[in-house]
């Protein structure tokens, strides 16, 4: 006789089990598969460790991602005006005139830091727009100095007025300091944390946008 659901107590715990391994099988594991193949084929090359151990302090230190998203959204109706193509949202044209972003931009991420919120600016091409690592200093340091209607909250601990040591490939450097800029001291050092933050700021640069423009 034929193994009944409502009687079988094999049936009630192997049938539910074999369609969870089955959605398991087909909604993870093989995106993830097809995902990572088409990873090593991109053309971005993984960040530095110096910029790995940045995005480190940024996510999970610093918890940067509560105010800032990475992520450039389109506009999709407008599509058909533009070629077919979709062009950059109008709220989010000051962040990246390349295009929206894209799944290939996240290549080498774990995991991607789109964002759902924006107290700050997005900083999917922070890398481009703010290219100067003098100006991400002081924008650590003192937000308000360099963007006067900034709410960021000031980093000053990331910074020393004495040269301190040397973490890895995080070298401290010295920031030049800047009349009006609101440091009394005569000299100012960024850390290794600060310079590890800014490296990974300025690697975000979307180098696939660029070369498809």
């Amino acid at each position: 006789m034929p193994s009944n659901i409502h009687t079988s107590h094999r049936m009630v715990f192997l049938l539910p089990a074999s369609i969870y391994i089955v959605l398991v099988v087909v909604i993870a594991i093989l995106p993830a598969m097809s995902a990572s193949t088409e990873e090593k084929a991109l053309e971005v090359p993984p960040v530095t460790p110096l910029a790995a151990w940045g995005r480190e302090l940024y996510r999970e230190k610093y918890n940067c991602v509560v105010c800032h998203t990475q992520q450039i959204r389109g506009d999709v109706r407008r599509r058909n005006e533009v070629d077919g193509s979709v062009p950059v949202l109008a709220a989010d044209a000051r962040f990246g005139l390349e295009g929206p972003t894209t799944a290939e931009e996240y290549a080498h991420q774990e995991a991607p830091m789109l964002g759902t919120q924006r107290t700050g600016p997005d900083l999917m091409s922070i890398g481009i727009r703010m290219p100067s690592r003098q100006w991400h200093y002081w924008h650590l340091y003192k937000p308000q100095s360099v963007s006067p209607d900034s709410t960021m909250e000031a980093y000053p601990y990331l910074f020393s007025s004495e040269k301190p040591k040397a973490v890895g490939d995080a070298v401290p450097e010295k920031v030049e300091l800047i009349e009006g800029l609101g440091y009394d001291g005569d000299e100012l050092w960024a850390t290794p944390e600060a310079v590890a933050i800014v490296e990974y700021l300025l690697s975000l640069d979307r180098p696939l946008a660029r070369k498809n423009r």
